[in-house]
């Protein structure tokens, strides 16, 4: 049986330290909520908490100039 993920559990995913910071992550985290249904579908198994780490460390990489956009 999948756990239930909470909010507070997700926000453990950021590092909020600036409101630069914040607009970040909330737009990181609107990424992860808008595809996350075509991933689910190829993927049904994918957590949505498994798919939004994913996303954020892709989106570290990319910032870090380590992957494509």
């Amino acid at each position: 049986m999948a756990t239930q993920t909470t909010w507070i559990d997700l926000l453990g995913c950021f590092d909020s330290s600036t409101e630069e910071h914040t607009t970040e992550d909330f737009n990181i985290y609107m990424l992860a909520l808008y595809s996350y249904p075509d991933r689910f579908a190829d993927e049904p198994y994918l957590s949505f908490e498994q798919h939004l780490h994913n996303v954020i460390h892709a989106e570290n990489r990319r910032a870090a100039g380590n992957l494509q956009s």
